[in-house]
């Protein structure tokens, strides 16, 4: 599948679906978590936002904002705010809901909707100059 024709249609589907999803993760660097993602859609549908927030056993573990769009090119980017980052972060599509980062840090998210509506997120990255390696994990289903 071409990669273009892919974010087209993880961008669409988003912004079809757009709501309040909830569910549970896991991961070597969080542990277990529950997370919750608000997705919405801003400019004729052209872009998606999407508010992440993982929570654990002792509060609040990770949270992101996030803008998916394409850019002029017609690939994918996800521009991402976070709790954790230096400011804002571009990753760029680099296969299908596949978004990496390679400045200031080695990292990527992977975002992927199945035809069943759950919606995944996941965080992948390397403290070491290593390649970039799953940490945080969670499928959630719309809740609203």
């Amino acid at each position: 599948m071409d990669t273009v024709v892919a974010m087209s249609d993880l961008l669409a589907r988003l912004a079809t679906l757009p709501g309040v999803y909830r569910g549970a993760g896991d991961g070597p660097e969080s542990g277990p978590f529950r997370s919750r993602c608000e997705v919405r859609t801003a400019v004729d549908g052209r872009v998606v936002l999407i508010d992440y927030e993982a929570v654990g056993a002792d509060g609040v573990q990770h949270v992101d904002h996030c803008m998916l769009a394409e850019d002029e090119r017609a690939r994918g980017e996800l521009h991402v705010v976070s709790d954790e980052l230096p400011g804002i972060v571009r990753f760029t599509e680099a296969e299908p809901g596949v978004f990496v980062a390679f400045e200031p840090i080695n990292a990527k998210i992977v975002i992927s909707l199945d035809a069943s509506g759950a919606l995944t997120y996941a965080w992948w990255w390397s403290r070491d100059e290593g390649p970039a390696r799953p940490q945080s994990h969670t499928t959630m289903r719309r809740t609203a």
